[in-house]
C-alpha cells in the first residue's frame, strides 16, 4: 500500500526569488496549499513520505540536482528530474545531449586543460567564446578577441582550485543582431518567446547584466527547434536560450528557469501554466 501524503505539492528552493512566491501563489490560488522547503536549513531524508509533485527551484544546480534526487527516492514526480538538471546545470552535458539529438549548435570544443585549450583556440579562431561549463548570468563567459587576452584568461583560469572552472568550453562566435531569444517549455509546449536585446557596450544578452525583454510571436521553426531541445535533456519546464544567424543556434538549456522578465515581456503568467500542469498530474 502506498503511504499517505500530508502534502500533494512541495516547492523546494533555498532563496525565495520572485518566481518561487509566483508559483507558491498560482498553487494556492487553484486549492493547493503547498508544502514550503527551504534546502538549505531542511534535512533531506531518503524514501521519506514526500509529496506527490515536488518543484525543485534551488538556485544552486547541485542542491535543485540533489534535492530532485531524493525525492525521486520516495516515488516524487519531480519538475524537473535530477537528470535534468544535471544535463542543463553542466554545459558540456547541454551541449552533449543537444548534438546528440541533431541539434544546431555552435561550433564547440572542450578543453580539460590548459594545454588542450591553447590547441583548440586555434582550431575554432578568433574572435571566440570560453565558458566554463557552470555557471550563469554570463559569469566567467568571455567574448576573446586577440590572443594575448586569451593567454591571459587561460592563465588567471588556471589558478582557480575547481575542476569545472579550469575547464574550457571553447565556441565560434555567433554574430548576432544585438539579442538572442528565450523560450519557454512546459510539457512539450511553448508557452512564449522574448527577445533580449543587449545594453550598449555589452556583447551578453542576460536580463541579469540589463538587456530588455521584448515579446514576439515565434515561427514554427522556432517553436520546434525549442521543443526539440527540451526532450534532449529530458526537461519538462525549461527555457530554451537561442542565438540568430543564419537560422537558429541552441546556447543553453536551464533546468530551474527564471521567468520574472519573460512573465512582463512575453505577457504569459507562466507560474498559473505550470501550477495547472500540476493540477493534471495529481489526476493522473
Amino acid at each position: 500500500m502506498s503511504p499517505v501524503r500530508t502534502y500533494e505539492v512541495e516547492v523546494l528552493y533555498d532563496v525565495p526569488r520572485i518566481e518561487e512566491k509566483l508559483i507558491i501563489r498560482a498553487l494556492m490560488n487553484l486549492g493547493i496549499k503547498p508544502k514550503l522547503t527551504t534546502v538549505k536549513d531542511t534535512p533531506l531524508i531518503f524514501k521519506d513520505n514526500a509529496p506527490s509533485v515536488c518543484v525543485v527551484r534551488p538556485m544552486s544546480m547541485y542542491r535543485a540536482a540533489y534535492s530532485a534526487a531524493v525525492r525521486e527516492s520516495s516515488g516524487s514526480f519531480t519538475i524537473n528530474s535530477s537528470e535534468a538538471i544535471i544535463a542543463c546545470g553542466d554545459k558540456v552535458l547541454t551541449l552533449s545531449k543537444l548534438a546528440a539529438a541533431g541539434l544546431r549548435i555552435p561550433k564547440s570544443i572542450v578543453a580539460l586543460t590548459i594545454h588542450s585549450a591553447e590547441e583548440a583556440y586555434k582550431l575554432i579562431g578568433l574572435p571566440l567564446v570560453d565558458k566554463p561549463p557552470i555557471g550563469g548570468w554570463g559569469r566567467l563567459v568571455s567574448l576573446i578577441s586577440d590572443e594575448t587576452a586569451y593567454r591571459s584568461l587561460l592563465e588567471h583560469r588556471e589558478m582557480m582550485t575547481s575542476q569545472q572552472l579550469k575547464t574550457h568550453i571553447i565556441q565560434e562566435y555567433i554574430k548576432t543582431p544585438g539579442r538572442d531569444i528565450r523560450a519557454i517549455i512546459l510539457d512539450n509546449q511553448l508557452l512564449g518567446a522574448i527577445y533580449r536585446y543587449k545594453q550598449e557596450n555589452e556583447w551578453r544578452s542576460n536580463v541579469a547584466l540589463g538587456a530588455k525583454a521584448v515579446g514576439f510571436r515565434p515561427d514554427e521553426e522556432l517553436t520546434e527547434f525549442c521543443i526539440k531541445a527540451a526532450n534532449a535533456i529530458k526537461g519538462v519546464f525549461v527555457s530554451v536560450d537561442v542565438l540568430e544567424s543564419d537560422g537558429y543556434f541552441l546556447n543553453e538549456v536551464n533546468g530551474v528557469p527564471e521567468f520574472k522578465a519573460f512573465i512582463g515581456a512575453a505577457k504569459r503568467n507562466v507560474a498559473v501554466d505550470l501550477a495547472e500542469y500540476i493540477v493534471k498530474v495529481l489526476k493522473r
